[in-house]
């Protein structure tokens, strides 16, 4: 029986979650990426809300919009703010189902 190909491993997720935009001061563009400019450059600069479906420690499947605040590489875990009601929570990275509507595979 054939494995299922992964759409996307767990090493990808800081792809789709750790997005900032800020508006470049020489262009007057608004830009994406991971690494935004600091100093007097650095204005405007907000991180990107994704939507997250994800399986939490009990075993419920929780949804939203929300934007990624921290991140523990070395337990593979993040910590996310919802948007709406501003609730802070930790998400495991190999229990996260799917991202922008992108199918996350992490074992």
């Amino acid at each position: 029986m054939p494995k299922m190909k992964p759409t996307r491993s767990w090493n990808e997720v800081r792809d789709l979650t750790e997005k900032f935009e800020w508006k470049d001061a020489k262009t007057g563009i608004t830009v994406r990426g991971f690494n935004p400019p600091g100093g007097k450059d650095g204005r405007g600069v907000s991180r990107v809300p994704f939507h997250i479906k994800y399986l939490t420690g009990k075993g419920q499947v929780e949804t939203g919009f929300c934007v990624c605040i921290k991140v523990f590489p070395s337990i593979k875990q993040r910590m996310i703010q919802f948007t709406e009601s501003k609730q802070i929570r930790r998400v495991r990275d190999y229990l996260i189902m799917e991202i922008d509507g992108i199918r996350i595979v992490t074992h």
